[in-house]
């Protein structure tokens, strides 16, 4: 739960992060690429610490399985950061748990140790009631007659496809290698990705034409939301599995929301707020599902 509480926290803050940053000039793709060059590098020590500790060795088959990985982690990356050119972080928050969706059918699919969560009619409740919020935010907003708003939504919700697949995909590899491990050769693989459009459209020398602080959040952001957040949600993925860690990081858009109005002015209309106490109802039941005891190997289903 502690590994999970921190990723919550380093999450419910990237948006906010991203959004200051653009405010400030930083393309998506040049904050992009900074950003997680900064996450790798804080986090690499550690990685060759643990593949030295449990002799972790980087077979040929797990490097491509783990660049599969990537490509969804870059697709998630890159359309919501462009989405948050036009959207404020309250709103991308609240729609990019949308990822429940794809999340959840893949779990279904590909594992079957898990199936008996969605068995449990808490689980089942808690994630319509968490489906039906998140709808509720994305709906009833003002703007609908905006189109670039329209398109920020749309790429949001591609990258929420994108955040299920990777939920879901990475934690087979990340059970055979180890979360830090996994972390590291993902974030390295995606560095190198993000590098491409930083180079051919960003502006990597943009650092030098604002002020050192601005500099600092774009490190700090990375280190703490790419390095010690994909950490500690690997950790979270191992303990509490995909279904329960996907659906209660839908419960960040409540803190983003909180700290949105504060620093950016963002306000959401009555039934949007409404449509977030709902959405947070459903994260609490579903946290609850997974507390009760897992039935037994080999059960029959009634």
């Amino acid at each position: 739960m502690a590994a999970l509480a921190v990723a919550l926290t380093a999450w419910g803050l990237s948006q906010l992060f991203v959004k200051y940053l653009i405010q400030h000039g930083y393309d998506p793709h040049t904050q992009n690429f900074y950003r997680y060059v900064a996450g790798t590098l804080a986090i690499l020590p550690w990685v060759w610490h643990r593949m030295q500790v449990r002799q972790v060795r980087l077979t040929r088959p797990v490097l491509w399985r783990l660049l599969g990985v990537s490509l969804a982690a870059v697709g998630h990356q890159v359309s919501w950061v462009v989405a948050m050119q036009w959207i404020y972080p309250a709103l991308a928050a609240f729609l990019i748990k949308s990822s429940v969706l794809f999340a959840g059918g893949l779990v279904f699919l590909l594992y079957p140790e898990e199936r008996w969560v969605f068995r449990s009619g808490r689980f089942r409740g808690g994630l319509g009631l968490a489906l039906a919020g998140a709808a509720g935010l994305a709906l009833l907003r003002p703007d609908l007659d905006r189109m670039e708003i329209n398109v920020a939504v749309l790429l949001v919700l591609f990258s929420a496809a994108m955040w299920g697949t990777y939920s879901v995909v990475v934690k087979r590899v990340s059970a055979q290698l180890g979360p830090t491990v996994s972390f590291g050769v993902v974030g390295v693989y995606v560095t190198l990705i993000l590098a491409v459009p930083a180079v051919t459209v960003g502006d990597l020398g943009h650092w030098r034409e604002v002020a050192w602080p601005v500099n600092v959040v774009l490190v700090v952001s990375g280190i703490l939301c790419i390095g010690v957040g994909h950490v500690c949600y690997y950790v979270a993925l191992r303990a509490l599995g995909v279904a329960v860690c996907t659906t209660m990081l839908m419960t960040t858009p409540l803190f983003t929301m909180l700290l949105s109005f504060w620093w950016f002015g963002e306000r959401l209309t009555a039934g949007q707020i409404a449509a977030g106490i709902v959405l947070l109802a459903g994260g609490i039941l579903t946290l609850l599902a997974k507390e009760k005891p897992a039935p037994v190997a080999g059960a029959v289903d009634a």
